[in-house]
């Protein structure tokens, strides 16, 4: 083989060893820039869900304090049928999984599960949570949000309301 001929092989060795590092190249980069991106993505999902909740948290605060008021009005002349009217259609909004309105007794006067009224609640939710004096909201085992508030009349307790709420999840789904 002549010396021209030797030198243009290397030269496209050469280039073939050069095109191969660069595919490589690219393919550690690109995947470096997903690896990124999907820690971003969770990043952003994890800080989104967590705006969700405090939010959330705000309004189910914000509409279990209007709720309440409305509810003691009721309470006050034993009307639990108007009670029983507004849990209904409050049940009936998207992530309300349960309404209960407890006497001061600790018997479930109106639920929406009508299989718990009459029932103690204390065989439902242990006693630190229902002996609240001010609006809570805790998780429970299921990932609901469980909204307690006490029943306030004009010199004692009237009794306690407590909701379910399932909250949403954010999730973000690939489009192609």
């Amino acid at each position: 083989m002549k010396e021209s001929g030797k030198k243009h092989l290397y030269v496209i060795g050469v280039l073939v060893v050069l095109v191969f590092i660069i595919y490589l190249w690219k393919n550690v980069a690109v995947k470096n820039v997903r690896e990124r991106m999907e820690a971003q993505q969770i990043q952003l999902i994890e800080k989104s869900q967590q705006v969700m909740t405090e939010k959330t948290r705000y309004f189910l605060r914000l509409t279990t304090t209007t709720f309440v008021w409305a509810i003691r009005k009721e309470m006050l002349r034993e009307n639990y049928e108007q009670i029983n009217e507004y849990l209904n259609q409050f049940v009936k909004e998207p992530h309300i999984k349960q309404v209960l309105v407890v006497k001061s007794d600790g018997t479930v006067a109106v639920a929406t599960d009508k299989k718990l009224e009459g029932v103690a609640i204390s065989s439902l939710y242990p006693n630190e949570l229902i002996e609240k004096n001010e609006i809570e909201i805790t998780d429970d085992q299921n990932g609901n949000m469980l909204i307690l508030s006490p029943i306030m009349g004009f010199n004692k307790k009237l009794g306690m309301f407590l909701m379910v709420y399932e909250p949403g999840k954010i999730t973000i789904e690939a489009t192609q």
